[in-house]
């Protein structure tokens, strides 16, 4: 998120509230008085470590963080382990100013023409990877059948740029408390964004297993057309419930695990456009197991996407945020219009 940078001059005192830190951002962070995790505290102040990356020492309350240059709340929350909100509220009396900082738009073109909602009919069935006669545009989707952090501030940000977007929650993380912040706001900007089915628990609908947040009921079973028809059944209930919006007949199939067997099923009850993708960022990999960097995955998206391109990311990709500042300008500087999967097959 654009995020204005922390200005080197400016002390700012900022404390790690409820989803509080408690791992170290640096090897220099030092634990609590107590000799465990660091404190869920924290005050940054302005300046360079010695080494010239960051620091950070405890004190009786809580760490010192030197800020570097460059740093914006964003990175500084992602990397203790909170979120810009909670550093925000947790700081609002002694510095308001933070309480007043929103993310800066990046240029916009006067007319980016982006439209959501405007869902083509269930036809008959249809499986898209790209979309045809698309012209100069691109599709950015998001899963959310798992982790969420960033899924509200990615979508603060694509509302600040105005890109168009196609989501696909499942029924499961749509339930959970930061899942109904982020269909609070897919419901309160259909003009932007939104939804298809993916399915209530995330199973694997090919061969099992899988699952999220837990793994029941996808263990142990191998999915019949009546499991699969429940699965898009249930999670659609849920969805419309919170989003005001019908997925039918948009849906995608978790791990992008299809047959023309599952697919008959879904369009049993209605879900007959099956979306896949042709860019798969894997951003839901972390740096430290192997993932792409922010500057990788954007990269990859401006490097590859194409005229009808169907990109895959999710609501909790770890450099996803970072990512999408890169992306977007990127993108529209090769004269993409990044839209929804509706306006694409328009």
């Amino acid at each position: 998120m654009t995020w204005p940078r922390v200005p080197a001059l400016l002390v700012v005192a900022l404390l790690l509230t409820a989803c509080g830190a408690t791992t170290s951002p640096s090897p220099t962070a030092t634990g609590s008085a107590g000799g465990g995790s660091p404190s869920p505290f924290a005050t940054v102040t302005p300046g360079e470590s010695e080494g010239g990356g960051p620091s950070a020492s405890a004190s009786a309350t809580g760490t010192t963080y030197v800020v570097r240059a460059g740093d914006t709340l964003s990175s500084i929350a992602r990397a203790w382990g909170t979120s810009v909100a909670q550093l925000q509220a947790g700081n609002a009396a002694a510095y308001p100013s933070l309480a007043t900082v929103a993310p800066t738009p990046l240029p916009t073109p006067p007319a980016s023409g982006c439209r959501a909602g405007n869902r083509v009919p269930a036809g008959s069935q249809q499986i898209f990877s790209t979309a045809p006669n698309a012209g100069h545009a691109v599709a950015l989707t998001f899963d959310m059948g798992g982790r969420l952090d960033p899924g509200v501030e990615i979508l603060n940000f694509l509302i600040a740029n105005h890109v168009c977007a196609t989501i696909f929650p499942t029924g499961a993380m749509a339930q959970t408390a930061e899942g109904q912040q982020v269909m609070a706001i897919i419901r309160d900007h259909p003009e932007l964004f939104e939804i298809g089915n993916h399915t209530m628990h995330h199973c694997n609908l090919v061969s099992g297993g899988g699952g999220s947040p837990t793994t029941a009921p996808c263990a142990g079973i191998t999915p019949t057309a009546d499991f699969i028809r429940s699965e898009l059944a249930d999670a659609a209930a849920i969805l419309e419930q919170l989003s005001a919006q019908e997925p039918v007949p948009y849906w995608r199939p978790p791990y992008g695990a299809t047959n023309q067997a599952v697919r008959d099923a879904a369009a049993s009850v209605g879900y007959t456009k099956t979306f896949m993708w042709d860019v798969d960022t894997i951003d839901w990999k972390p740096i430290a197991e192997g993932g792409p960097t922010a500057q990788q995955i954007a990269t990859k998206v401006i490097t590859n996407a194409g005229d009808g391109s169907i990109v895959l990311m999710h609501l909790g990709g770890y450099e996803t945020l970072d990512a999408l500042e890169i992306m977007v300008p990127g993108l529209r500087d090769r004269g993409m219009l990044l839209t929804s999967l509706s306006d694409l097959l328009q």
